[in-house]
């Protein structure tokens, strides 16, 4: 059979939706998205021609989103006896195993979702509204034997994800501990920009995790004040252990262990800025 036409996808999944949970604006631009992706990998083709654009809240269709943007946040209602001619059986059959898999996940955890793969994380400038081509698209999913199997990924670096901002939220807090903060030691707290240069480095790592490896190994992540002023942060998987130290005196060292090769690096704040995307090869 051609290739459907977006509009026609968004009806079948609405009237589907509607005899159960229901499905709002965000959360049928995201099964879109999901629909055109699994059917890409799957196929070798199109689900539907239009494409996605990179925002905000994940890869959105304009058309649909013009279609239907006057819903705001309530569940979205197409007539059940609206024909989509552009579907055949075999395409109705995929479309229910997509919403079975990702309907009762919820809008917010499916924004968080998209936002951890390649096609948004490679493309999102804040305002721009990139387009994300199906090349980049099918790339990323073919990398998924299963529904499953990409949903456990993406979960996984969802809940990273969520640690790196937690522990932004700690590096916050760190300028506040009082000196000698280990008891019968001589301990400084580290200073703001240490914080704030470490915060910027774990975001870095994040981002070039996800953008280079669609289903990456997430690593333990250790952090914590060095008792001679500064953080420590450790980074630990399979493969490789990495330290790094950032120190008030705006030197930073660097250590990456693996099972045959263990290499230091001692340098000071600029360089390492300057250098990030090399160490980043190297860690990630």
């Amino acid at each position: 059979m051609a290739t459907s036409t977006i509009d026609d996808v968004a009806t079948y999944l609405i009237q589907e939706s509607n005899m159960s949970l229901g499905i709002t604006h965000r959360e049928l631009q995201k099964i879109l998205y999901y629909s055109q992706g699994f059917y890409l990998a799957k196929y070798n083709r199109p689900l539907f021609d239009a494409d996605f654009d990179a925002w905000k809240y994940g890869p959105v269709n304009t058309g649909i989103w013009g279609r239907f943007k006057q819903y705001g946040y309530a569940n979205l209602y197409v007539s059940p006896d609206k024909e989509v001619v552009t579907l055949d059986t075999a395409k109705k059959a995929f479309l229910v195993s997509i919403l079975s898999a990702f309907l009762s996940i919820g809008q917010t955890k499916l924004i968080g979702m998209s936002h951890t793969d390649h096609p948004w994380e490679n493309n999102y400038i804040e305002g721009m509204n990139k387009r994300i081509s199906k090349e980049q698209i099918q790339d990323f999913f073919i990398n998924f034997d299963t529904i499953e199997e990409y949903v456990s990924t993406a979960e996984a670096k969802l809940q990273f994800s969520k640690l790196i901002q937690s522990r932004g939220d700690y590096l916050n807090s760190l300028p506040d501990l009082e000196e000698g903060w280990i008891s019968g030691n001589k301990a400084v707290p580290p200073t703001a920009e240490v914080c704030r240069e470490c915060n910027k480095f774990l975001q870095s790592f994040e981002r070039n995790l996800f953008s280079k490896h669609a289903a990456p190994v997430i690593p333990k992540l250790i952090m914590g004040p060095v008792p001679s002023g500064g953080v420590g942060v450790e980074l630990h998987s399979p493969s490789k252990n990495i330290y790094i130290n950032f120190y008030n005196d705006a030197l930073v060292d660097v250590s990456i262990e693996t099972s045959d090769e263990f290499t230091e690096h001692e340098l000071n704040l600029d360089l390492f800025n300057e250098e990030m995307g090399l160490f980043l090869e190297g860690i990630v």
